[in-house]
């Protein structure tokens, strides 16, 4: 029996060493691997998990984790890593997972055991 490897690439646009670089047209790219060919995206279980590991992913290439960014900084790098992070998820396009983030930032509804992805306008 064959088994695929899935794995996924997390490509974040990295903060620059200062807010005040934002017009600095260098743009440093970095990209992290986040397997999870072993996780069972089938439950809420499985998708935490997989949530976690790109969130470490998604902090580590944008230059954290959080206690290591400066202060000035930090509102910059939660954005990076939120982006991030929802970019990965769209890229794995499972309905659980979407389900999890969701219902992370409190948009999602109670519809997670049919695996569909349901969410609250605001």
């Amino acid at each position: 029996m064959k088994s695929k490897i899935h794995m996924l690439l997390l490509s974040i646009l990295a903060m620059g060493s200062s807010l005040a670089v934002a017009a600095d047209p260098v743009v440093t790219v970095k990209t992290e691997t986040v397997r999870y060919d072993d996780i069972r995206l089938i439950s809420a279980v499985g998708a935490a998990v997989l949530y976690g590991r790109l969130q470490s992913a998604a902090q580590r290439a944008c230059g954290g984790p959080l206690e290591t960014v400066p202060l000035v900084q930090r509102k910059a790098f939660k954005v990076c890593v939120d982006d991030a992070v929802a970019k990965a998820v769209a890229d794995v396009n499972n309905p659980m997972l979407t389900w999890y983030l969701e219902s992370k930032r409190g948009k999602a509804t109670e519809n997670a055991s049919t695996g569909s992805s349901v969410a609250k306008a605001r």
